[in-house]
């Protein structure tokens, strides 16, 4: 699974694909703002203006929905 601290996720590019990360944003942008950067082996996600309606849950869902599309893309 993903690393989640606070409101940043960890994807270990040998496992998560750039495209599943980027179409997952597409789906959840109207929840959370997304920054997306590179560090190494891993790709780094920041949320931020998330909506208070889904601020306890978005960060698990968001990661289950870019391990599905992993299957899917």
């Amino acid at each position: 699974m993903a690393q989640s601290f606070n409101n940043i996720i960890r994807f270990n590019k040998k496992i998560y694909p750039d495209k599943a990360v980027l179409s997952s944003i597409e789906a959840f942008k109207h929840l959370a703002r997304f920054q997306v950067k590179h560090e190494g082996d891993y790709i780094i996600v920041t949320l931020s203006q998330i909506n208070p309606a889904v601020k306890d849950i978005v960060k698990e869902e968001f990661s289950n929905y870019v391990l599905a599309k992993i299957k899917t893309d």
